[in-house]
């Protein structure tokens, strides 16, 4: 498979899997399952899966000290973002207004990146990112409108979200454990993740029961979260060992058109007229940044176990 094709295929199945992992979220917390609660379970869980897995493959998680330092770091990174802001926020504003500010993670990888190369980004990578960056507008911009005064803070609050994401882009890119391979370096890190996530459970009232909650479909819903969540990291991984941070990045708008039509599917939204045209500029907008070369693409061996690759 060629690698440009390789990307694009990751990059789509990262950005929606992620998004639907934020809308089953979205539907556990309106059951009354708290953040934390529902962050804890969903990388507890898929870190007891890709654990599994790796076990059953001959494959191990490495526990270096360079290894388990670089897991420490992105999964400090990951929880703040999406764990404890992201979800934060997420039960304060629409989802589909929560995805256009994960939008734009893009916007400041690129930057970050530029600043730390002392370059500008790829004409193909800016052109990828203002088209994508369109489209969004174009399918979001009406919902950003229809957001209430009281709804300001978690609105302010959530530009933190995408640059979060964006330093863990960076981060994960440039310090790469040699050798690590996608399964191992997502379970690494959602273990990780969810030992930092242990004590914000047990600090939540009521946390501990609230499993108790669960209901056929709701137990049903968790699992799908976990499935969701292993799928998602592990593609993550893969397209950002292949590609580097700023194609990796572009997963934020799938994420924002995905969530819309996710939101049309599940809460009852209406698309619009601009959802279609929006979909084709997020798409070519993701094809154009694919066809840059990779920011980091080595060649290292893999361990035991472990792919680089899922499409």
């Amino acid at each position: 498979m060629k690698p440009s094709l390789q990307r694009l295929l990751l990059t789509l199945a990262s950005g929606g899997l992620l998004a639907t992992g934020y809308v089953v979220s979205k539907v556990l917390m309106s059951r009354g399952f708290a953040a934390a609660t529902v962050s804890l379970f969903q990388v507890g869980g898929a870190a007891a899966v890709l654990g599994g897995v790796l076990l059953l493959r001959g494959g191990r998680v490495p526990m270096a000290p360079s290894t388990l330092r670089y897991f420490a770091i992105s999964a400090l990174i990951a929880v703040l973002a999406s764990n404890v802001l992201g979800n934060w926020v997420l039960a304060r504003i629409p989802a589909g207004v929560f995805t256009l500010m994960v939008t734009l993670s893009p916007v400041f990888t690129s930057l970050f990146n530029a600043a730390l190369d002392r370059r500008l980004p790829a004409p193909t990578v800016m052109a990828g990112t203002g088209l994508g960056m369109l489209g969004v507008a174009l399918v979001q911009g009406p919902r950003v409108q229809a957001v209430g005064g009281e709804q300001a803070l978690a609105l302010v609050a959530a530009l933190g979200v995408p640059v979060l994401l964006a330093a863990g882009n960076v981060y994960r890119s440039r310090h790469w454990p040699r050798g690590l391979g996608a399964p191992a370096a997502a379970a690494g890190t959602l273990l990780m993740q969810s030992i930092v996530l242990v004590p914000l459970f047990l600090g939540v009232r009521g946390a501990p029961r609230a499993l108790e909650m669960g209901a056929g479909t709701t137990w049903a819903l968790l699992a799908l979260l976990v499935l969701v969540t292993v799928l998602a990291n592990v593609a993550g991984s893969a397209l950002q060992r292949a590609a580097g941070s700023v194609a990796f990045s572009q997963v934020g708008y799938v994420i924002a058109v995905t969530g819309v039509l996710a939101g049309a599917i599940v809460f009852g939204e209406r698309l619009g007229v601009l959802f279609w045209p929006a979909l084709m500029l997020v798409f070519t907008g993701v094809v154009l940044v694919n066809r840059a070369p990779a920011t980091r693409a080595p060649s290292v061996p893999l361990q035991r176990g472990s792919s680089s690759q899922l499409a």
